[in-house]
């Protein structure tokens, strides 16, 4: 029997400690990457505290960094450049009119494999709604010209969560240089209804939705196209509720036979001839029919229209049709006026911001008349200007075929 002595047992043992902190260095960013914990502020368990200790040690802490920098040096080097970037943005200008000291904003930067980690400080959470969004907008642009980096995993306080109801930061935003697109579209114009003329005053590019066969359908196509904004045409089609007097004349209706069907959407686009595109009025039904939907966008790609789903059912077919047809269908993200109520109507738009900077884009549809008209108008009117300060752009519809 060999005998070995105790002594090799202590080497054995420290070179496995060693090869083990090693491999911690090395792999550990990219576990954290490939797994993406979950930690959130809820999880107060002794393995979330855990959990929450060897994500910051592995991304933040000064020998991880001193491993990297011998061990992975491309990563080491971009994420002082990050370092750099952010330093610069946080002794500037930008971010001079937040009640928080900005120099704490970013508490550690850590960066693995395209992404990046952003601490941020808790004080963030002494900010408001709006500055929230200037500060997530800016950084979300703030490196898009660094090469390698891909997207941003924003993390507070260590922890992954929301910033606030209207922001949802928990999963890696893209990293992009434009900024964030808003297009809200305006339905039931084509009456002089309610809310239309404060709604055509407003400075941001909206678009507005006609419906077609309406005493001023065609001049008021005409006028808003005139004003800079983008006309569409609010389609009547058949709901999933038996009420014929929503849809307006001449509506798609399911049981129409494919040449009445092309013919009402030629009279529709002849009705408004300044439309880019379309949505549907109502439309629960026929939006679900995918007989109804390839007639209808086999004639907007002929015509080069835009389609917008308002997503008005579940059930929609829109996006899948056009696919197979070969439209590019847009879908509408947030509903403004579900109730004609001021705070009501508020929370949607802070909604439609908070996706339009996790996405990219947003779509939020509201309406003229009696489901929003001049409260619908009140909101715009006090909020678009403090979110585009925020550095999120308000557009036209079309301005998104490309970017959606």
């Amino acid at each position: 029997m060999i005998r070995v002595d105790k002594r090799y047992f202590k080497y054995i043992i420290i070179c496995f400690l060693l090869t083990a902190m090693i491999t911690l260095f090395i792999e550990g960013n990219q576990l954290l990457a490939a797994k993406g914990l979950t930690e959130v502020p809820q999880e107060r368990g002794l393995a979330a505290q855990l959990r929450v200790k060897v994500r910051n040690f592995l991304l933040y802490s000064k020998i991880s960094h001193l491993a990297a920098s011998v061990i992975d040096n491309k990563s080491y080097q971009t994420r002082k450049d990050l370092e750099e970037i952010a330093v610069n943005l946080l002794s500037g200008t930008k971010f001079s009119k937040l009640n928080i000291d900005r120099s704490q904003l970013i508490s550690d930067i850590g960066y693995k494999n395209g992404r990046v980690y952003l601490n941020l400080s808790n004080d963030i959470y002494k900010l408001d709604v709006f500055e929230h969004f200037l500060v997530i907008e800016s950084l979300v642009k703030l490196f898009a010209d660094l090469g390698g980096v891909e997207d941003i995993q924003f993390l507070i306080g260590g922890h992954k969560g929301k910033l606030s109801a209207h922001l949802d930061i928990t999963r890696p935003i893209r990293v992009r240089k434009d900024d964030a697109k808003i297009a809200i579209i305006i339905d039931d114009f084509g009456n002089r209804a309610e809310g239309t003329d404060s709604i055509l005053k407003l400075k941001q590019k909206i678009t507005c939705a006609i419906i077609p066969f309406k005493d001023d359908s065609t001049e008021e196509g005409e006028y808003a196209k005139n004003l800079g904004f983008d006309v569409i045409i609010h389609l009547p089609m058949e709901s999933e509720l038996d009420r014929p007097n929503w849809m307006g004349a001449k509506p798609i209706l399911t049981t129409l036979s494919k040449e009445e069907i092309r013919s009402r959407m030629e009279e529709a686009i002849e009705d408004i001839p300044t439309a880019v595109g379309f949505n549907n009025h109502t439309g629960g039904k026929a939006t679900a029919d995918r007989r109804v939907m390839k007639v209808l966008l086999e004639v907007a790609k002929q015509r080069g229209l835009v389609a917008i789903d308002s997503r008005t059912t579940p059930k929609t077919v829109v996006a899948q049709v056009g696919k197979e047809v070969g439209v590019r269908v847009l879908e509408r993200d947030v509903f403004l006026d579900h109730k004609k109520d001021y705070g009501y109507i508020r929370e949607a738009m802070l909604d439609l911001a908070g996706r339009a900077i996790s996405q990219g884009s947003a779509i939020g549809i509201g309406h003229v008349g009696p489901h929003g008209g001049n409260v619908t108008a009140l909101v715009l009117k006090n909020m678009l200007n403090p979110i585009e300060r925020a550095g999120v752009e308000f557009v036209g519809i079309s301005s998104l075929i490309n970017n959606k």
